[in-house]
């Protein structure tokens, strides 16, 4: 066989190999939150409906211009969650001037199948 044949078949595997793994990504980056280790969808017997809870953890970051927290928590299992680092929208009533990154904090969570906000930020006892 030429080194011409050779090549054009390598070239041809590349990209098939590249074709694969992009695919992949896609489907990764697609996954639901269930998916995720130590994750559910399911948070109780009433997934598909508003819930609340409460939580503890660390304040990690704090984004004002977005209005966003960065907790380091602890389980949370009223929702079947695993202690994780996680960024979380805040309410508009959250005044997240007073929250400092490194305070140990409770917060409250809505929402529902993975999708929460922050309803109130105090300090832990």
């Amino acid at each position: 066989m030429s080194d011409l044949g050779q090549s054009s078949r390598k070239g041809m595997l590349t990209a098939a190999v590249v074709a694969l793994l992009l695919a992949g990504g896609v489907q990764a980056q697609a996954a639901p939150m269930g998916d995720m280790p130590g994750m559910s969808d399911k948070a109780g017997p009433e997934s598909g409906k508003q819930q609340t809870a409460s939580a503890t953890g660390t304040v990690a970051a704090v984004n004002a211009g977005q209005h966003k927290v960065t907790f380091d928590h602890q389980p949370i299992p009223a929702i079947n969650w695993p202690a994780m680092h996680m960024e979380f929208p805040a309410a508009a009533s959250v005044d997240l001037s007073k929250v400092k990154p490194g305070e140990k904090v409770k917060f409250t969570l809505s929402g529902s199948k993975g999708s929460y906000t922050v309803q109130s930020i105090t300090p832990a006892q």
